[in-house]
């Protein structure tokens, strides 16, 4: 019987949300695998690996650096896949093949995977008319080969419970692939309709993931060609003209339709900067580097044109769509895109690795880069290498598999190293509107092997690495910007999932960091008390300029809802009115600093005296060292007031006291209420709700409330198992003699006051989100929000190290050196366990964060 590549299915049962993903990640790492294994085994790696641990340069004896580059690339897709026990190392005599249990199992099917990929590499056609052809009669006849063992269910009963789901997903995916890609008037082999309805793909699910799948199967002229990789014999050349190694036309397409959630984040930041009212300040020019086919710069034009204030201005204020590409072939159809849509475009041919050839290019044009809006699409990670080669070492097992322009091995920091400078040759043009950057990110195997099923990593770093391509790890990416002197405008940030402990792709507009400050706080300068411990564990060296990652992402949450909020105020706002703010617990004034970022940016001080009115920011906090850290940034501030929330004789002052009778419009309330006592809880919000105004809004965020779910822990639940090992874990010869005395005084000096003034700082047992969101809701109407951020490990022994955090948490040591070297050691004994768990990132732990958004 023949089919379409669509056909009506009417049994199958229909897949739902996360077991859809799921299988078309697992259809992806399939496709790859199967190509891998039946590459391995041609250059006569694979069998004699699973006989003994064999190192690659006992197995390949001369094997040439490129083919060392190419196998540590695969050898690493099978450490993420938990198949190999470790990742590959710098050199072939310290790189050592040794197979788990799990990857010993699985060898019992390899033939079905080699067969799968000797029926998949008949599709490694890079012409652009491949999948609209007929297939061939090797395709046809491959296929029919594995459609047997398909219908037997690949003998997989004989697998281990855990592995034997993983391994069918692989299987059933691989073979799917090439039915769901090819085009509608293709005529497939029989049985394939069959296959299609006894695995699940329905019509309308195969219509939703056929873009994704085209992201692997864009490969397979390259995976074609792998044991040649491998071998060394041949190289990727990725500027090679025409290219071989991907089928770019499917892989444009299936890059459009993978990306769709992303993109409309994107476009949500666009049309924010293109509503601002001072259109002479807006972008003159959207610059999309990378443009591929244009049609993201139709998509970005059209909304604009149609959904902003700058669309109803365009004869006043006209904008120009600037795309650029180094492909002739897709500045062409770039250009044809824009034209049948009647858009004012430039297209030119341009690297984005050289922004001065760009610049040039545009003021031959009568365009000034600096003056546009420069977006991009997972091409940062694409750009060609042009650091110095930095060859990874024997010892190198965490680094990333990446090759030079000649196919050699490069080591992960020589990688970075090259986005810094890759960023640097930017900054000096985007420091007007920006570098809006979407990147796609790299998981370390011993991350990936726990989420086999939640992520693509197994399937896009093999892809991305054999291409010479260089994506990296999320927190790498950030510290590069950094280093690039590039920060992030946190409001606009977004991170993909959200609640994972890795990050497989993020949105962010990057502004050069000498944007990032406010005029008109004072400078904090270095100190050694309470206040600037807090601080410097907020900000990077003290440098308001500069948030730390751990709170950043939260904090971003917080402020990008808080400018919406008051946006909309100013909207309706009369003369002589006053809008209000108040941030609750302000401490030394993460949240508030941040905020005033962000208003600065939009020129809120100017809008609010255009329609007569005033803001005022309310920093409330209980007296001490970090309200005074506070007070020393923002009090000279003209929209700032700071208020104690105690009186002269130490009670707590009502709201309604401190900001008098007005009414407040927004109140902000970071990293507190995880420190709010449970039988102080209704009385704090009753107080809140004093204050708002009837349908003011209160917006919070916490670390630390429960649960954590599966794949996080709690902000201080590091500092809890240090406290309990600090009473509690047996005093053995791991313990230096001097820790030994230390805690045995600790044990000595514990009493039920000390519990309760530890208690106090840390609440012994968090509280559960059900808990406060039925405090809020007796009051407000509202919901919580969660998402997972990461924390590195000298941010956590930061967080204790802060020094009244040590004193109230470990009130039995006195002397502070001593204390401090105490809390230096229980971390370092309590983390690796935290680090073995679920809530372990590539480098440090992920934090379950909750939010709350309520209004009166």
């Amino acid at each position: 019987m023949q089919t379409s590549a669509t056909p009506t299915v009417t049994a199958a049962p229909e897949r739902a949300g996360a077991s859809l993903r799921r299988a078309a990640f697992l259809a992806q790492d399939g496709l790859v695998l199967s190509c891998v294994l039946l590459a391995l085994d041609e250059i006569g790696v694979l069998a004699p690996s699973l006989c003994r641990d064999r190192t690659v340069a006992d197995l390949l004896p001369g094997l040439p650096p490129s083919g060392f580059g190419s196998l540590r690339v695969v050898l690493r897709s099978l450490a993420a896949q938990g198949w190999l026990a470790d990742a590959p190392a710098g050199t072939p005599e310290s790189t050592r093949l040794r197979w788990t249990d799990d990857g010993r199992a699985v060898a019992a099917l390899h033939e079905d995977y080699r067969a799968i990929g000797r029926y998949l590499v008949t599709f490694r056609d890079a012409d652009r008319d491949a999948w609209t052809r007929p297939w061939s009669a090797d395709s046809i006849k491959r296929f029919a080969e594995v459609l047997d063992r398909a219908g037997g269910r690949w003998g997989t009963d004989a697998l281990p419970p855990a592995v034997r789901a993983t391994v069918a997903g692989h299987l059933d995916g691989a073979v799917i692939i090439p039915l769901l890609l090819s085009g509608p008037a293709v005529r497939l082999p029989d049985g394939a309709s069959d296959l299609l309805e006894r695995s699940g793909w329905s019509a309308d699910a195969a219509r939703r993931y056929a873009g994704t799948f085209g992201m692997s199967a864009s490969y397979l002229p390259m995976f074609g060609r792998l044991p040649d990789l491998l071998r060394g014999t041949l190289v990727v050349r990725p500027d090679a003209v025409p290219e071989w190694h991907v089928n770019r036309a499917l892989n444009v397409h299936a890059s459009g339709a993978a990306h769709g959630r992303y993109f409309r984040d994107t476009l949500a930041v666009v049309m924010d900067l293109f509503n601002r009212p001072d259109l002479a300040e807006q972008p003159r020019f959207i610059a999309d580097t990378g443009c591929g086919n244009g049609r993201w710069l139709v998509e970005l034009y059209q909304a604009i044109r149609d959904r902003t204030l700058r669309g109803a201005f365009f004869a006043e204020h006209p904008l120009t769509m600037v795309g650029i590409d180094p492909n002739q072939a897709a500045l062409d159809e770039a250009r044809r895109v824009l034209a049948a849509h009647d858009i004012p475009a430039v297209l030119l041919a341009g690297d984005i690795g050289a922004p001065d050839g760009i610049a040039d290019e545009l003021r031959a044009r009568g365009i000034d880069i600096r003056q546009g809006l420069h977006v991009r699409s997972f091409i940062d990670h694409d750009r060609p290498y042009r650091g110095e080669a930095r060859q990874p070492d024997g010892r190198a097992h965490a680094d990333g598999a990446f090759l030079d322009p000649d196919g050699a091995a490069l080591s992960e920091h020589a990688v970075q190293d090259d986005l810094v400078a890759h960023l640097r040759r930017w900054a000096p043009y985007v420091r007007k509107h920006g570098l809006l950057v979407l990147e796609a990110h790299s998981l370390a195997p011993h991350i990936a092997r726990q989420h086999l099923g939640e992520t693509h990593a197994v399937a896009f770093e093999t892809y991305h690495g054999l291409s010479h391509q260089y994506p990296i790890d999320h927190a790498d990416w950030l510290r590069s910007c950094r280093a690039a002197g590039l920060e992030p405008v946190l409001s606009e940030s977004r991170r993909y999932p959200r609640r994972q402990p890795f990050v497989a792709v993020s949105l962010n507009r990057l502004m050069p960091v000498e944007t990032r400050g406010i005029p008109e706080a004072t400078p904090a300068s270095a100190g050694s008390g309470d206040g600037w411990g807090l601080h410097t564990l907020l900000f990077e060296g003290g440098d308001i300029r500069r948030p730390r990652q751990w709170s950043a992402g939260p904090t971003g949450w917080l402020v990008g809802r808080a400018v919406r909020a008051l946006e909309r105020r100013l909207a309706v706002v009369r003369p002589g009115e006053t809008l209000r703010v108040l941030d609750y617990g302000s401490g030394t004034g993460l949240c508030a600093i941040e905020l005033l970022k962000a208003l600065r940016e939009r020129r809120f001080a100017d809008r609010m005296a255009g329609a007569g009115a005033r803001l005022e920011v309310h920093l409330v906090d209980l007296p001490g060292d970090w309200f005074a850290q506070g007070r020393r940034l923002l009090a000279s501030h003209p929209w700032v007031r700071c208020h104690d929330l105690r009186d002269a004789a130490g009670g707590f002052r009502p709201l309604p006291d401190i900001v008098g009778a007005a009414e407040v419009d927004l109140v902000l309330a970071s990293m507190v209420f995880h420190l709010v006592p449970a039988t102080a809880l209704d009385r704090v919000v009753a107080d809140i709700e004093a204050v708002l105004r009837p349908h003011g809004e209160l917006l919070w965020s916490s670390p630390d409330i429960g649960p954590a779910g599966p794949g996080a822990c709690l902000f201080h639940d590091v500092n809890r198992a240090v406290r309990a090992a600090a009473l509690d874990e047996p005093l053995d010869g791991d313990w230096p003699p001097q820790m030994r005395d230390l805690l045995r005084e600790v044990r000595t000096a514990r009493s039920a006051s000390a519990d309760r003034r530890a208690g106090r700082r840390i609440l012994a047992r968090p509280h559960d989100a059900a808990d406060l969101a039925a405090a809020f809701g007796r009051r407000l109407t509202g919901e919580l929000h969660h998402a997972d951020y990461e924390i590195q490990p000298d941010e956590i022994r930061d967080t204790l190290l802060v020094p009244s955090n040590a004193a109230e948490y470990l009130p039995e040591v006195a002397d502070p050196l001593r204390r401090a070297a105490l809390v230096e050691a229980l971390i370092a004994r309590v983390l690796p366990g935290f680090r073995r768990g679920p809530a372990a990132t590539a480098s440090g732990l992920s934090i379950r964060w909750t939010f709350g958004a309520y209004a009166r």
